[in-house]
């Protein structure tokens, strides 16, 4: 569910959870130190234009825009994509946000079907799809719990992949657990951070040569 806080956000819910004990969108909590230089940014290929075709609540489109790209941030589930927006809005109003905020255009929809449709030359398409959580694992964070429920596990990742593929973008990006494999076919590039590994599928690299085959 979602509802207006004390200090005027939209935030995402357990319906039994306190008014304020949500998650909601606020930007001025993510680090910008040396985003440069980050796994995702240097993943995805430095600053130019970027589909991320699963946004979220837009932390990873966030992180693109500061570092200098315009993204255009796709999301289906109507109530993480409400959240998001909110957050967009109050960064905008921002003079301190407003220049990133500004370089992020939020799509609602379905990005398999979306992504046909785009037109213009994209420097790379992004994609983190969710994942089946793991048996015996510790508990998510609240807010990957709340998106789960929304989104679920992305069972129609693999058909994503193929339909980024199939744009003819020429660097495709996967955000994927260490102990993951990777979707559909090895990938040509790997740049790893503490947390996540990032699959790249690049120019005429094997993997993107057998994605496009594949979509085909």
């Amino acid at each position: 569910m979602t509802r207006i806080d004390p200090d005027g956000r939209m935030e995402m819910a357990w319906p039994d959870d306190p008014c304020g004990r949500g998650v909601c969108v606020d930007f001025r909590r993510v680090s910008l130190r040396g985003v440069a230089k980050v796994a995702l940014v240097r993943a995805c290929g430095g600053r130019g234009r970027i589909i991320d075709a699963t946004a979220g609540l837009g932390g990873d489109a966030w992180l693109l825009a500061a570092a200098g790209s315009d993204v255009l941030a796709i999301e289906r589930s109507t109530t993480v994509r409400q959240v998001l927006a909110d957050g967009l809005q109050r960064a905008r109003s921002d003079a301190k946000m407003s220049e990133i905020a500004t370089r992020i255009a939020l799509h609602g929809g379905n990005a398999i079907r979306l992504l046909p449709t785009l037109h213009g030359e994209w420097s790379a398409i992004y994609l983190d799809p969710m994942y089946p959580p793991k048996q015996g694992s510790a508990l998510a964070q609240k807010s990957i719990r709340l998106v789960r429920a929304a989104v679920g596990d992305d069972g129609d990742a693999d058909e994503l992949l193929l339909a980024a593929a199939a744009t003819g973008t020429r660097r495709i990006v996967v955000k994927r657990p260490h102990d993951a494999p990777s979707l559909l076919c090895p990938p040509d590039a790997q740049i790893k951070s503490k947390l996540v590994r990032y699959d790249i599928y690049v120019g005429a690299g094997r993997g993107l040569r057998v994605l496009r085959e594949n979509a085909a």
